[in-house]
C-alpha cells in the first residue's frame, strides 16, 4: 500500500499545521496542542474523516491486537462520541482487517482475513514473554497455540506504522505489576508482561529501543488506563496523512502528554494554600488521598471524558497516574500518599504545600518553591540547586531562570 512521504512536525510551513501546497494535509497532533475539548476533531471532521476513509476505502490496511488486557481501550475508543465522523468511524471500525473483539469473523477465517504487512497496527494489552502462551492468537502450522509476541515480532517490522493503544501495550501495565511475594519463583512479574519498546520506565520492551517500523518510528505510545478515544483518533489521522508526531522520552505525542495534571488541577489553588483533603469527599487538594497528579502528564483536564463533559478530579477521584510509565507499582497502594524524592530529600505533599505558602510570604515566589522542592520528579530538576540558593530577600519577580513552564 501507498502511504503519503512521512513529514517531520519540526518542518511545519505554517502556524495552523498547513503542509505544504496542500491545506487538506494536516498535522492534528500540532493543531490538537492546547485546544478546547472537542475543537480540533469538530473542527476538521472532513479531513479527518479522508484520512480513515483510506482504510475504510481498502487502501490501507489495519490491524489491531489484542494481548493482556482488560479489553478497555477498545470499549473507550468504541464510545467516542463524534457526530459529524459517525459513518466514517463505523465503518473504519467494521474495516479493521483484524480485531478479535469486533470482527464479526471467527477462527481461521479471523486470522486469514488478517493482513500480514499492515500499513498499521495497533497493538493493545501487554505481551508476556516469560510466559508466552497466556496471550495467544490463532494456530502455528503445527497445530499449537501461536503466541502474542510472535505476532508481534512478524507484523510489527512489515508496518508502516506501530501503535502502542493503552498503559499496557505501552508500558506492561498492570500484567507488568511487580511479583512481590515471589509466587510460584517467577520473575519480576508473573507472566514477563512487557509493552512494545518499553517495559515500565526502560526500554526493554518486546521490540527492543532501536527498533523502527516502516516509516522510520518508534512504537508511538498512546498511554493511559484506558486511552483517550481523541488520542487513538488524531493520532491515526494524523500519520495516515504523513506527519511525524513529535514524540516525547516515552515515545508519546507530546500535545497529549506534556500538560501536568497538577498546573491544571482544578483543585491546584488548595495545594498553593496548604488545603488538603484528609479522607475522600472532603474538601481539599487530594494529594494526601494518593492523587499522583505531580506526576503525571496528559492533556485530559483540558480535553475531558464522555464527550467533554468531564475528568477524574472534577468528580473528586484523586488522579490515579494511569498515564504513566510505572503505573501501577510506581504509585501503589492506591489511596496513599505518593512519596518522592527531591534535592532535600523525602518531602511529603503536605510539606510541599506549606512551603510554598511560607516562602509566598517572605517574596521567594511559589515557582522558584516548586522547583526546589522537586515536585513533579523522583529525581530533581535542574532548576532545584538554584532556586533552593534563593534567599529570603531575593526579589518575587522572576529571572531568566524562573519562568513557568
Amino acid at each position: 500500500m501507498s502511504l503519503p512521504e512521512p513529514e517531520s512536525v519540526s518542518q511545519a510551513s505554517e502556524a495552523d499545521g498547513s503542509r505544504g501546497p496542500s491545506s487538506s494535509r494536516r498535522n492534528f497532533l500540532q493543531l490538537a496542542a492546547g485546544a478546547a475539548a472537542g475543537t480540533i476533531i469538530t473542527q476538521y471532521s472532513t479531513e479527518i474523516g479522508v484520512a480513515l476513509e483510506q482504510a475504510t476505502d481498502g487502501d490501507l490496511e489495519v490491524v489491531w491486537l489484542q494481548g493482556q488486557a482488560c479489553t478497555g481501550c477498545t470499549i473507550s475508543v468504541l464510545q467516542g462520541q463524534y457526530p459529524t465522523l459517525e459513518e466514517v468511524l463505523s465503518e473504519f471500525r467494521l474495516e479493521v482487517t483484524f480485531h478479535p473483539t469486533i470482527m464479526p469473523e471467527a477462527g481461521e477465517v479471523a486470522i486469514d482475513a488478517m493482513s500480514d504487512s499492515p500499513d498499521v497496527l495497533i497493538v493493545e494489552g501487554s505481551i508476556p514473554v516469560d510466559i508466552p502462551e497466556a496471550a495467544t492468537v490463532g494456530q502455528t502450522p503445527d497445530g499449537e497455540s501461536k503466541p502474542l509476541v510472535d505476532w508481534v515480532q512478524e507484523l510489527a517490522p512489515e508496518s508502516e506504522y506501530v501503535l502502542a493503544v493503552g498503559n499496557c501495550a505501552s508500558f506492561g501495565g498492570w500484567p507488568a505489576a511487580e511479583n512481590k511475594r515471589n509466587l510460584y519463583d517467577l520473575g519480576a512479574n508473573v507472566t514477563g508482561a512487557r509493552g512494545l519498546q518499553f517495559e515500565q520506565r526502560t526500554e526493554r520492551g518486546v521490540l527492543g529501543p532501536d527498533f523502527t517500523s516502516g516509516a522510520g518510528l518508534p512504537v508511538i505510545n498512546l498511554a493511559g488506563c484506558p486511552v483517550h478515544p481523541d488520542y487513538v483518533l488524531l493520532t491515526i489521522a494524523t500519520v495516515l496523512n504523513g506527519h511525524v508526531p513529535e514524540l516525547d522520552a516515552y515515545n508519546r505525542p507530546k500535545p497529549f502528554y506534556e500538560p501536568l495534571v497538577h498546573d491544571n488541577c482544578p483543585l491546584r489553588g488548595y495545594f498553593d494554600r496548604g488545603e488538603f483533603a484528609e479522607t475522600p469527599g472532603d474538601e481539599g487538594c487530594l494529594i494526601k488521598i494518593g492523587c499522583a497528579g505531580p506526576y503525571t502528564r496528559c492533556d485530559d483536564q483540558t480535553r475531558l471524558w464522555n464527550d467533554g463533559t468531564s475528568v477524574c478530579l472534577n468528580v473528586g477521584s484523586p488522579c490515579i497516574g494511569c498515564m504513566e510509565p510505572g503505573f501501577w507499582d510506581r504509585f501503589a497502594p492506591m489511596g496513599e500518599e505518593v512519596e518522592r524524592q527531591s534535592l532535600f530529600g523525602s518531602i511529603t505533599a503536605e510539606q510541599a504545600g506549606w512551603a510554598g505558602v511560607a516562602a509566598a510570604g517572605v517574596g521567594i515566589g511559589a515557582h522558584a518553591v516548586r522547583k526546589a522542592t522537586g515536585y513533579g520528579s523522583f529525581d530533581g530538576d535542574e532548576d532545584a540547586e538554584a532556586a533552593a540558593e534563593a534567599s529570603p530577600e531575593s526579589s518575587a519577580e522572576p529571572t531568566d531562570g524562573d519562568t513557568e513552564d
